[in-house]
């Protein structure tokens, strides 16, 4: 009864965040840095983490780079517990504070990770890419995963295993959004609907570079391999019908489905690819 009154008041909800954030800067910052890692997860229960750092065990390159995160939550936390050198990169816009207190926790945890902030656009992503090889990147920046990925591997830079946020709002359709450098998910459409690809877009055009459609997480997120790291597994296989999920956290908020929010979007710009 008391949980239900706290969450329905906003300023009341809102104290408690703040409580529960000086609770977590002061065992971080004061108590034992490394319980860092036990307190921040990834997105849906901590399911992205345990399955990339399971994963992890079988990639040669033992290096990330993750693109759009938040310092407590995001994909790659276990392969920093496990001394993975790497980049984590985001603009700061969902918080402006965002790059600057995770410099501190890195510094704090004693690992080889680079912080960048920066708006990531097709015209300032190559240096961010300076390693022979990499082990897994992990993108999520709500509009152009799509053409950021096309681009990276036509380069030649092919992580072994790449995760990236799909639109379950585009079904089973081949639709990415038009490549916008200044694409703003919350001025595109006030549904918040219309960004990044299809997971059918993705998986059409991770295979031309022989990745391998593995899991799908939360109606959200999806997880690619190479196949030469798929051989060294008994991981399945899956063409995206097989596993398309829709968002359920998304479907709840609209009180709808995938189908219905693509009926509202579908008049906007699409690319098929």
């Amino acid at each position: 009864m008391f949980k239900k009154i706290i969450y329905k008041n906003k300023f009341l909800f809102y104290l408690l965040k703040k409580y529960w954030s000086i609770i977590y800067f002061f065992i971080i910052f004061f108590k034992d840095g490394e319980k860092y890692f036990s307190l921040t997860k990834s997105q849906f229960n901590n399911q992205e983490n345990i399955y990339l750092t399971n994963l992890s065990k079988h990639m040669e390159s033992k290096n990330f780079i993750e693109i759009g995160y938040f310092y407590r939550e995001f994909n790659c936390i276990g392969l920093i517990q496990n001394n993975f050198p790497g980049k984590v990169i985001d603009a700061d816009m969902g918080d402006r504070f965002n790059s600057f207190i995770m410099r501190k926790i890195i510094s704090r945890v004693k690992r080889s990770v680079q912080v960048i902030k920066r708006f990531i656009s097709l015209n300032n992503i190559d240096d961010i890419f300076d390693m022979d090889k990499l082990g897994c990147l992990s993108i999520d920046i709500d509009g152009n995963e799509y053409w950021m990925l096309n681009k990276i591997l036509s380069e030649k830079i092919i992580p072994e295993v790449i995760i990236t946020e799909y639109n379950a709002s585009f079904l089973d359709h081949e639709i990415t959004v038009p490549y916008d450098k200044n694409f703003n998910i919350h001025k595109k459409h006030e549904s918040l609907w219309y960004h990044g690809a299809s997971l059918a877009a993705f998986n059409k055009l991770l295979t031309k570079y022989q990745y391998s459609l593995i899991k799908v997480i939360g109606g959200t997120n999806a997880i690619f391999v190479q196949e030469d790291l798929l051989k060294k597994t008994s991981l399945k296989k899956y063409l995206p019908s097989e596993i398309y999920q829709e968002c359920e956290s998304r479907n709840i908020t609209g009180n709808n489905t995938a189908k219905d929010q693509f009926e509202k979007i579908k008049h906007l710009p699409l690319v098929n690819v």
